[in-house]
């Protein structure tokens, strides 16, 4: 069609609350949608390339009727979207040939919708909520309810895992380690002792004495461990005083320079160079020099002879004393070697130990594992058990609210089951009788044979559903619900209606729309098995195609 109308556009005047609004869409460019308020849709021609906010009618639609639940939806269905899954209830594809009553948009349509990818719980919340079936009680708490559920899946499966592991377990471990077996694994100070005779166990095993809740050879490597510590300083302080005894020579040498200069300032008693130009003065001069500004101090030139002359003795001294405290330092380290040779001896006559009895230490071990993980396991099944207790009277409490609301809403589920009932007995053969319930897992319409009925239960399967939209919109039309009193059935006959239904289903909704002027609804039925009652000039006729003439065809032209 796009290429056939490429400058072309569909549209369709909506009344809402008596308000008339426009809706257009391009066929062949690419442009958006439109949504305008007008009397008439010729009244948007001067401005249809221009785009609106919003570019649809969705919003509208779904601030008029759906802006009271459409918060309420559980799952994964946003707000935005609760319009355009009803309208996919409302206008079901022809595809899914009416065969369940929450089957509405097929995937071989490419709509896109939404509500090909709902669950099933959620399309029921859905409908409920729009019938006023359903409470924000109800699905407060039937959301909760779901959650603890799962809670409590897990819970019990880990429960049950916990029982089996301390059934299984318990009885060899006892035996493996001499406990009564006969005691109750529950209580902790059993399990404690498990573990306490499985250390036990292990240390006779590895040789060695058994320290509660150590290893044998914990204290070994926590000697090691301070050993090293303490090798490691005392080596880096001997790298230190090498460093320095390796200096002192220099140091000496260049504290004697500085001596000698300060001797030869005291014994002539002048400045020997000028610190400016370098050229030797007498004092006199240099007291009377223009330039240089630093006198020659006697006394403080004393002072520092006599400080040079201690740095040199305590540098003299060091230079003597260094060596004994580096050959102590040296004494230590291999003292300390020596003993965290020892240590390592020690832990490796342990190895050796576990490889000469490596059965005996690995199964000691593994009872060591096994108990621990026995206590671990066990540790978590008094919280679990309280845990499930907690959830199940919850889940009684969340169950009580959830019958209470239901008992609540049941007038409307009760309105809808009695327009149903009447649409059965008004279109299906005599004696044949329909009903509807609601359980905790969806909504069901259920039609019962009058005997000798002779209908398919393809045929019986589809007018259930026709039956059900139609008691739907109906209730809507007496404002018991929130959503439009529309429906569109898109080729019913063809999807297995019997011809008797087919033909009762325009009879009556002829005379449902004899009950009002303007008729509260509108019913909009597409076939290809046109209804004998009806003749091509009949008002309830809006649109007759055929394939010839080609002027008998959508816009008169071949697609």
């Amino acid at each position: 069609m796009q290429y056939k109308l490429p400058n072309g556009f569909v549209g369709a005047e909506i009344i809402i609350d008596g308000e008339c609004w426009v809706v257009t869409r391009p066929i062949g460019m690419n442009l958006p949608s439109r949504t305008e308020r007008a009397d008439r849709i010729e009244d948007t021609f001067d401005q249809i390339l221009v785009g609106t906010e919003p570019p649809t009618i969705a919003s509208v639609i779904s601030d008029r009727f759906c802006a009271g639940y459409r918060d309420q939806v559980p799952g994964n269905l946003k707000a935005e979207q609760v319009w355009d899954v009803l309208l996919a209830w409302l206008t079901r594809d022809q595809e899914c040939r009416l065969d369940d009553l929450f089957d509405w948009r097929s995937k071989r349509s490419g709509s896109g919708s939404p509500a090909q990818e709902l669950s099933l719980e959620t399309k029921l919340s859905l409908m409920r909520l729009a019938i006023k079936a359903l409470s924000a009680d109800e699905v407060q708490a039937s959301v909760a309810a779901r959650a603890l559920a799962r809670e409590r899946d897990t819970l019990r499966e880990k429960l049950g895992h916990i029982d089996w592991f301390q059934g299984q377990r318990f009885a060899e471990l006892s035996e493996s380690l001499s406990i009564p077996s006969d005691r109750d694994p529950n209580e902790e100070v059993v399990r404690k002792e498990l573990i306490d005779k499985a250390q036990e166990q292990l240390a006779r095993a590895m040789g060695a004495d058994h320290a509660m809740g150590q290893r044998p050879s914990d204290t070994l490597r926590k000697k090691r461990h301070a050993l090293q510590f303490e090798r490691n300083d005392r080596s880096e302080d001997r790298a230190e005083k090498r460093a320095f005894f390796k200096s002192l020579p220099s140091q000496i040498a260049a504290a004697r320079a500085e001596q000698g200069t300060e001797q030869a300032r005291l014994e002539t008693g002048v400045i020997v160079r000028c610190t400016i130009c370098h050229v030797n003065i007498d004092e006199v001069t240099a007291k009377g020099c223009g330039i240089s500004l630093e006198r020659c101090d006697i006394d403080q030139l004393r002072s520092r002879m006599a400080r040079s002359e201690q740095q040199v003795m305590e540098l003299e001294r060091q230079k003597g004393a260094m060596p004994d405290e580096i050959d102590q330092l040296d004494r230590e380290i291999v003292r300390l070697d020596q003993e965290i040779a020892q240590v390592d001896n020690s832990l490796a006559q342990l190895e050796q130990q576990d490889s000469a009895a490596n059965k005996v230490v690995n199964r000691a071990r593994e009872l060591v594992r096994e108990a621990t993980w026995f206590d671990r396991q066990l540790s978590d099944r008094i919280p679990t058990v309280q845990r499930l207790d907690a959830i199940d009277r919850r889940l009684e409490v969340l169950s009580q609210t959830v019958a209470l609301e239901r008992e609540r809403v049941a007038a409307a589920i009760g309105d809808l089951g009695a327009l149903f009932q009447q649409l059965v007995a008004a279109l299906m053969p005599k004696g044949c009788s329909g009903k509807m319930k609601l359980d905790g897992k969806r909504l069901h319409a259920e039609i019962s044979l009058a005997r000798g009925a002779g209908l398919s239960t393809a045929a019986v399967e589809s007018f259930k559903i026709v039956a059900f939209d139609l008691a739907a919109m109906i209730l809507a039309g007496n404002g018991k619900a929130d959503m439009p009193s529309f429906l569109v059935h898109d080729s019913p006959r063809e999807a297995d209606l019997d011809a008797g239904i087919y033909s009762n289903l325009f009879d009556f909704a002829l005379g449902l729309e004899r009950k009002a002027d303007p008729p509260p609804f509108q019913y909009i039925v597409t076939t290809t098995t046109a209804p004998s009652q009806i003749k091509p000039d009949h008002p309830a006729m809006r649109l007759q195609l055929s394939s010839t003439p080609p002027e008998a065809r959508l816009f008169a032209m071949d697609f």
